[in-house]
């Protein structure tokens, strides 16, 4: 389990909590809470994935960190400072690649930069190195319905790339692909990684993807959400298929699932009525 103090984090989410309130009955109002007393830390450089059952509120941590949810109570940090709404230092890529239909691969990767009014020659040079690095770069003039859904994933992360991040948020970005491809874009990701140096936080519900991309491996508890234990994954890098079926893996694999699964059971057995709290308005 990794102790690291939460100060000494590039990102640091302190007393973290995240409610919505449903009004009911008038005087009364029931509380939805996703997010309880979330600590966490993330270190500079390191791939951290954030691993959890369905509704335990990953997303929601991830959409705080973008500035596109505020949280309730607690701080999110970024190199020491106070995070309000959408910061440059942070980029996401979603699930969902949410690329214009109209534009092409090379002026979807241009949007950010084309947003802090980065002249066109200068613009079109950094879309070309990213679509390069991303392993695209015959399809600049493509449009993304030519691409098939691994192509899009890896234009859009090239798109956030390109905006010059110090730190790239991932929602589950390989969830819609199939399990071939997710591999492959899988390792695809490390390499981009080990070239970028970034600062990334990556949330899946894939044991096996989380283990092998990541430095660490932040576990949640069912909803409310909060951390349950923090693994270091000790796999040597760079780290190629091979590493898959070697008794480490498999090992940090029964590790996490033994912290994963009675929170998946609890999910399963509890009422859909409990994550609410009445309060009095």
């Amino acid at each position: 389990m990794s102790s690291v103090p939460l100060h000494h984090g590039k990102i640091v989410a302190e007393q973290l909590g995240l409610a919505y309130i449903d009004q009911g009955t008038p005087g009364r109002s029931r509380s939805n809470v996703v997010l309880h007393d979330f600590n966490l830390s993330v270190r500079e450089g390191e791939f951290l994935s954030v691993l959890g059952p369905s509704g335990c509120g990953k997303s929601s941590f991830l959409n705080i960190l973008a500035g596109l949810v505020p949280q309730t109570r607690g701080d999110v940090r970024i190199d020491g400072q106070i995070l309000s709404g959408v910061s440059r230092k942070l980029g996401v890529v979603f699930q969902g690649y949410a690329l214009f239909p109209w534009r092409t691969v090379m002026e979807n990767i241009e949007i950010g930069l084309e947003i802090r009014d980065v002249k066109r020659a200068e613009r079109r040079a950094e879309a070309a190195r990213f679509l390069s690095l991303v392993g695209l770069q015959a399809y600049g003039d493509h449009y993304p319905h030519q691409l098939s859904g691994g192509m899009r994933q890896r234009v859009a992360i090239a798109r956030a790339l390109a905006y010059g991040p110090e730190v790239l948020l991932m929602d589950e970005p390989f969830g819609a692909l199939d399990a071939q491809t997710r591999e492959s874009l899988q390792s695809e990701l490390l390499g981009i990684w080990e070239k970028s140096a970034k600062t990334v936080v990556f949330i899946t519900h894939s044991i096996d993807e989380a283990i092998f991309l990541s430095d660490r491996v932040a576990i949640m508890t069912r909803g409310p959400g909060r951390i349950k234990e923090i693994v270091d994954i000790t796999l040597p890098r760079p780290r190629d298929e091979t590493v898959r079926n070697s008794t480490e893996f498999l090992a940090l694999r029964q590790r996490a699932w033994s912290l994963l699964k009675t929170e998946v059971a609890e999910v399963r057995n509890a009422p859909a009525q409990e994550q609410t709290r009445t309060v009095h308005a």
